[in-house]
């Protein structure tokens, strides 16, 4: 089975579990099982994104859009993101009212033990799935990782049934919401961060740009570098622009080799996948480093 049959398979499964568990929460009055449907929905939308990406992938770059869909992947991890988090948000103040109000809710715990059974099931399944498959590719073993910690989540969420069940201790339906809330949000907030940082066009955090410069002005031909812009197109991609001043007049045929040198040293030592360069000699303006 290819990677894309894989990830629809395991999207399809996860949907039915979500589904089940958002409506099997609402009835049970559990705001723990609508808290593992919504870590659970993240990871379904996590799956939809590892798919999409599989798929622009593909296409190529038109007139109209000369990147193509390279972006479409950040887009949505920042849109995901920041839905996952104002739930999570919502969740833990619900649970927080719960938890000191006047008198614990009642939950159905049948409910909650048998669709906690359900997700067990069904994400080990997912887990097993994609198990293979996630060897030597990021992509699919970050779906991997989402899914585990779905069933890692569903056994507390059960344990918590059980708790309800037999010993009668029904805030700790509270307890799980808030702490599910909690990872929700700090698993999330990276996600976020990193996904704005390349919406906004900032220097990736692994890029630092003095050291960058210091590099490029030793090489013997260079006399200064500014007008420096850096950013990610992508997860994976890198963007290099900046103006070079030259010790010498030189004809275009001649920059050539300076721009590979400068270019092979961007790649070996920063990791920068696409270099642009405006060679220039004499001429007065201003050499800010950024502008």
């Amino acid at each position: 089975m290819g990677k894309k049959n894989k990830l629809k398979l395991v999207i399809i499964l996860n949907v039915g579990i979500t589904a089940a568990q958002i409506i099997g929460g609402i009835v049970a009055n559990s705001y723990a099982l609508i808290s593992d449907a919504l870590h659970n929905f993240s990871d379904v939308a996590a799956l939809v994104i590892s798919l999409i990406a599989l798929t622009l992938a593909q296409r190529k770059a038109t007139y109209a859009k000369s990147f193509g869909y390279k972006r479409s992947e950040i887009l949505a991890a920042f849109v995901n993101s920041s839905a996952v988090i104002l739930v999570a948000l919502y969740i833990i103040f619900e649970s927080v009212s719960r938890f000191i109000g006047p008198q614990q809710p009642s939950i159905d715990n049948n409910i909650v033990i048998w669709l906690a059974l359900i997700a067990i099931v069904g994400n080990g399944l997912s887990v097993l799935i994609l198990a293979k498959g996630s060897k030597g590719n990021m992509n699919m073993q970050s779906a991997f990782l989402h899914l585990l910690s779905d069933t890692l989540f569903s056994v507390a969420v059960l344990a918590g049934g059980f708790a309800i069940k037999y010993f009668n201790i029904f805030w700790i339906d509270s307890v799980l919401s808030i702490a599910i809330g909690i990872y929700l949000i700090a698993s999330s907030w990276k996600l976020l961060r990193d996904s704005t940082r390349v919406l906004l066009q900032f220097v990736p955090n692994e890029i630092n740009i003095p050291k960058l410069v210091e590099e490029v002005e030793k090489l013997k031909e260079v006399k200064n570098i500014h007008h420096v812009h850096v950013w990610q197109l992508d997860e994976n991609t890198i963007h290099f622009e900046a103006h070079v001043d030259l010790k010498q007049d030189l004809s275009v045929s001649h920059t050539h080799a300076i721009q590979q040198k400068i270019t092979n040293l961007l790649q070996s030592r920063f990791s920068i996948g696409h270099v642009t360069l405006q060679f220039e000699h004499g001429i007065d303006e201003s050499k800010s480093l950024i502008q």
